[in-house]
């Protein structure tokens, strides 16, 4: 195997078995359906906003904002 995909499976591994683990599934799963729907796929997945909500998420993130899924779930009354 390639070391990229070497390195991206131990990092999947790693994330699978902790607490983000069904965050994981569910955005490996939402990518997964736009692979498969090839005719519908073009060269720019994400449009420019969606690339500035994931950074802005991103940084979110390392500052500490944010809530676990079940919180959020149960907020949601999902």
């Amino acid at each position: 195997m390639e070391p990229a995909i070497d390195d991206l499976l131990v990092k999947i591994k790693t994330i699978a078995q902790g607490p983000n683990a069904e965050l994981l599934r569910k955005l490996v799963d939402v990518l997964y359906e736009q692979a498969e729907r090839k005719e519908e796929f073009d060269e720019e997945p994400f449009s420019a906003e969606d690339l500035t909500a994931i950074k802005e998420g991103e940084e979110a993130f390392k500052r500490g904002e944010f809530i676990s899924l079940e919180e959020y779930e149960k907020e949601r009354g999902l």
